[in-house]
């Protein structure tokens, strides 16, 4: 028979060593949260989460093809080592976070004006001028630094899930479920656990993502409602007749912020591999965060990451210097 999860929040010590409350199997949405008894008393969430700003756009929903993983340059130097990813310590999973770009936000700005305003002329389409951008500021949105390392690797989701589906899935089609809702100071962290059929027993505590209120799973992309994607609330929104326009907010304010994190199991000593090739072309470098999460060792800036970067060598570009020193030995045996 299996297990079922216990729904209270509780508190632990994470990796990086912070203090983080979690309940297992949940998704709870930002109203729940408020009117929970279990973190009422929590007086590190309630500072900001116990606010009510209204005016900012809410929920916003994103369709997201491509994953992000980041990592410092300790743990980097180790996936290059083993041409891929692997599970993180005792729990193995490997931790990875959505990639959104300008083309999310304004087609996620669009879909929300649909919802809110859906019987706007063309004329008026048109004239709408783009504002969601002015809200998207909180660290989920932040593609120029992180707070986890130097290194962001790029994936298709397609591509990952491909991947995992033939390497960790036996070529069964992975499964996804709800693993948790972390809460810390200021952020909330909603978690998807994707895994393969053969540990349905293991993970079948945990619920289908089908059930989540805040994420799916639907033709290749990932479907999440952000509910709060500000941090600092600078702005207001307000509609004027079928017209979305934002307001300076004065004073600004502090608020939560929320993050969607897909975490892969992968089986200890097992590696989710790729060709170097394609390990360094999905690499690239971005500055650190000044909260910094990173465990391990990091650059000391963008110019030294990207030197890192530029030495590492793939397959293909150690043949091709064999085959280079080879010619140049051939030519200076021939002078």
């Amino acid at each position: 028979m299996l297990m079922s999860v216990d729904n209270g929040f509780r508190e632990r010590l994470n990796k990086r060593i912070k203090l983080e409350l979690y309940v297992e199997g949940e998704h709870v949405n930002i109203q729940n949260l408020k009117m929970r008894d279990d973190i009422r008393e929590q007086q590190q969430v309630q500072k900001y989460l116990a606010k009510d700003i209204t005016g900012y756009p809410t929920p916003v929903e994103f369709h997201i093809t491509e994953l992000t993983h980041v990592t410092n340059k300790t743990s980097l130097q180790e996936i290059w080592k083993s041409e891929g990813f692997m599970g993180f310590e005792q729990d193995s999973l490997s931790w990875w976070s959505l990639k959104i770009n300008e083309a999310d936000i304004r087609a996620a700005e669009e879909r929300f004006l649909e919802s809110l305003i859906p019987d706007r002329s063309k004329e008026e389409i048109a004239a709408q001028q783009p504002f969601l951008s002015a809200f998207t500021t909180s660290p989920a949105f932040k593609n120029e630094s992180s707070r986890y390392g130097n290194y962001r690797f790029k994936f298709p989701l397609t591509e990952l899930m491909k991947a995992y589906k033939k390497q960790m899935c036996e070529d069964e089609e992975p499964v996804l479920r709800v693993y948790e809702t972390k809460l810390f100071k200021q952020e909330i962290e909603y978690v998807v656990l994707v895994h393969s059929p053969q540990f349905n027993e293991k993970f079948g505590k945990y619920p289908l993502l089908t059930s989540s209120p805040l994420v799916s799973y639907e033709g290749n992309q990932i479907i999440w409602k952000a509910q709060a994607i500000c941090e600092t609330h600078r702005y207001q929104l307000d509609i004027h007749g079928k017209k979305a326009v934002t307001q300076n907010m004065y004073p600004y304010q502090y608020y939560v912020w929320d993050q969607l994190s897909l975490v892969f199991h992968i089986k200890e000593d097992e590696v989710l591999t790729f060709p170097q090739r394609k390990l360094k072309a999905s690499l690239s470098c971005c500055g650190i965060d000044p909260i910094n999460l990173s465990n391990g060792e990091n650059c000391s800036s963008i110019k030294e990451a990207e030197k890192l970067l530029e030495s590492l060598q793939d397959d293909d570009e150690k043949e091709d210097e064999k085959e280079e020193n080879a010619l140049e030995e051939v030519k200076m045996e021939a002078d």
